[in-house]
């Protein structure tokens, strides 16, 4: 069983909280891109057009957001290895009830976001 979604969480009751490894993953790439953006300041503008450019903060910042996430992993392999685990010795013992409950509520939301008359009728 494959555990993705979001990426760089793991669920705690229903709060969602980044992984360590995630944090630290995405620390280092905003580091690395805050040195990039730092390096490519030192070195100057080449051309007098280059000069009348600038990047706005919050460009930077979505620059900043997209390294991070692209960083972290779509797969998270210790959850996937935890389920595994888990699976194996008879530990997890999924309510099938909550599942079924689960799958109808999102086929509801799915009709609903295709076709939203039915919910007038």
């Amino acid at each position: 069983m494959a555990v993705s979604g979001t990426k760089s969480a793991a669920v705690s009751g229903s709060a969602v909280q980044p992984s360590a490894t995630a944090k630290a993953k995405s620390a280092s790439a905003v580091q690395q891109a805050v040195a990039g953006y730092a390096q490519t300041a030192a070195a100057g503008t080449p051309s007098k057009e280059a000069a009348n450019v600038r990047i706005s903060p919050k460009a930077k910042e979505l620059s900043l957001a997209k390294a991070a996430i692209e960083a972290t992993p779509d797969i998270r392999e210790d959850k996937v290895a935890d389920f595994k685990k888990r699976i194996a010795s008879g530990e997890y013992k999924p309510d099938a009830a909550k599942i079924a409950d689960g799958i109808a509520l999102e086929a509801m939301k799915d009709e609903l976001a295709t076709t939203p008359e039915v919910a007038l009728q």
